[in-house]
């Protein structure tokens, strides 16, 4: 795990720490608010911060009401209520735990949600959002007690390393898909290679070495500046026939569509009244919103040199609460769960150390309702590099874990390339099962903690239910 002094001092720490480290002191509420200049940041570092990751995932704005059309709920309606949950969860979370992470519905469970639970199990919407609510219900009391901090614990270091690569290693594969450097293939191949002689192509990937420049150069903004040039350059490239990558909006406004549709519509009855078919529904819910929270969490805090003497993240309890609000929260506004977005870690890269980030990250996506033409000229193309940078940079905690101890090494690595692959979740549970089992027939098992052998059985569990 990264401590927080090497963080602050680490020459591959991002480029604004270093840069704003002799700022002059603000004296001011924001700073005994946030600790801006105690952390090493400055105002406006972390508005470049937040510029940068609600650029990085403002996509949310565009993917997650579709996810949610193809269940049935009115799309643009969802567009509002997306930039409402990630506005006022970003907010919290940044007031509550003074952290550079933000909020929006979740990748992964709105697919769940939507293509899963509604449409193949024929869950009505209503009663899929209380599901989620009950869910959140549960995060919820388990932050309150300290078990959800008291599961982190119960991860060897090892793992723990694992899990930060694992995320690298996914944005990496996420970034270098919207680049269309990796493009889907046949059997047995998992991925092909793209056609990397295409303009398209080259302009999202030649990005990569830009930012890595920039960033090597101590150049302030250096990830948002480089999604902007793609973004202009892409006006001039085009996608097909005569359409650009960047296209213009007919409008660069827009009145929002009224949330009340969705508004307090879930249905708190139906988990009780459906009971033995809908308790693995929750069971998956929430095992996917637990622990890819306490993942993100703990990559993003210990990248942004925010750990505590013992390497786990500062403020994670508060961070957790928020968390699970925003999934009870958004669940009453009308969406799938929300919780905390790995691309906040472009913004940590861009120098956010603060919960003033992830509060000027929710002030763009409410003033999102009013613009959402404009943000959306941004193509995956521009954010693309972004997310390959920052998925290169976690995975290079690769380095911290001994792999000359064979059995910790093997559930090590074997989580790594699971998680990409598979899903956080699984890579997660499988090398944690994996530690158990090495550690138990190589004689040492003893080193095993007591609540690790629970977090094992508990994954036994789940999939016995799967």
């Amino acid at each position: 795990m990264v401590e927080k002094s090497e963080a602050m001092t680490n020459p591959d720490a991002p480029a604004q720490v270093s840069a704003v480290a002799d700022a002059p002191s603000n004296s001011g509420w924001l700073e005994k608010l946030f600790q801006i200049n105690a952390r090493g940041s400055s105002i406006l570092t972390e508005f470049i911060a937040a510029l940068t990751t609600f650029a990085t995932m403002s996509y949310v704005l565009a993917v997650h009401p579709t996810i949610m059309a193809d269940a049935g709920l009115d799309k643009a309606t969802m567009i509002t209520v997306t930039a409402l949950a990630a506005g006022i969860f970003s907010i919290l979370l940044g007031l509550m735990a003074n952290l550079p992470i933000a909020q929006a519905p979740g990748m992964g469970s709105n697919a769940l949600f939507a293509y899963t639970i509604i449409l193949v199990m024929g869950v009505p919407w209503q009663a899929a959002l209380g599901l989620v609510f009950w869910s959140g219900i549960f995060f919820l009391l388990l932050t309150l007690t300290g078990l959800r901090q008291i599961l982190l614990n119960a991860f060897p270091d090892a793992i723990k390393t694992a899990l930060v690569c694992g995320i690298g290693l996914f944005q990496l594969f996420l970034g270098l898909k919207a680049a269309g450097v990796v493009v889907a293939a046949p059997s047995p191949m998992l991925v092909g290679i793209g056609k990397i002689s295409s303009p398209i192509v080259l302009v999202s990937l030649m990005g990569v070495p830009v930012i890595a420049a920039m960033m090597s150069l101590k150049i302030p903004g250096g990830i948002i500046l480089t999604i902007l040039a793609i973004t202009v350059t892409g006006m001039f490239i085009p996608l097909h026939d005569e359409v650009m990558i960047t296209q213009l909006p007919a409008s660069f406004t827009a009145t929002p569509v009224s949330p009340t549709s969705v508004w307090m519509a879930l249905d708190l009855g139906y988990l009780w009244t459906h009971f033995a078919y809908a308790f693995p529904v929750l069971l998956s819910l929430i095992f996917i919103d637990l622990f890819s929270s306490l993942v993100d969490i703990n990559a993003m805090t210990v990248r942004a040199g925010l750990a505590g003497p013992e390497g786990d993240p500062v403020s994670l309890q508060k961070a957790l609460t928020a968390d699970a609000l925003a999934t009870v929260g958004g669940a009453m506004m009308g969406t799938s769960t929300t919780n905390v977005y790995g691309e906040s870690a472009t913004g940590i890269e861009s120098g956010g150390r603060t919960g003033l980030t992830p509060i000027i990250v929710g002030v763009f996506f409410l003033l999102a309702m009013f613009i959402t033409p404009l943000i959306m000229i941004i193509p995956p193309q521009a954010t693309a590099p972004a997310l390959i940078y920052i998925g290169l940079l976690m995975f290079f905690e690769v380095s911290k874990i001994d792999f000359s101890d064979i059995p910790i090494a093997v559930p090590a690595a074997l989580c790594i390339i699971l998680m990409p692959v598979t899903s956080i979740s699984d890579g997660l549970a499988i090398g944690l099962l994996c530690y158990v089992i090495s550690m138990s027939l190589c004689g040492r098992i003893r080193e095993v903690n007591r609540l690790t052998w629970a977090m094992a059985a508990s994954f036994v569990f789940y999939y016995s239910l799967s």
